[in-house]
């Protein structure tokens, strides 16, 4: 997945939405994948993690949270491409 266009959490479980990513069939990627929502268990879906690029990009300074009294809590996001293994994938 590339790109974050938001997600939640409630204790383990997750959802998060990505601006596009790719099906890998053979090692390759494939065809794209539209309005993608990737969803499970946090601490499963580490575990399904099975290649990391050498990548790693850091975007700062690009919003803030204001969840639980927090604002003005400044985020940034990122990180290299990794594949995971048994991920759901749904759409809309």
């Amino acid at each position: 997945a590339i790109g974050s266009l938001g997600g939640q959490t409630n204790t383990e479980m997750f959802t998060f939405s990505a601006e596009e990513a790719y099906r890998i069939r053979g090692g390759k990627l494939c065809e794209k994948i539209r309005d993608v929502v990737l969803a499970g268990n946090v601490f499963e879906t580490l575990m399904n993690i099975d290649a990391i690029g050498n990548d790693l990009t850091l975007y700062g300074g690009l919003g803030g949270c204001g969840k639980g009294g927090q604002s003005p809590l400044r985020v940034s996001d990122g990180g290299p491409h990794i594949r995971i293994r048994n991920v759901t994938i749904g759409g809309r």
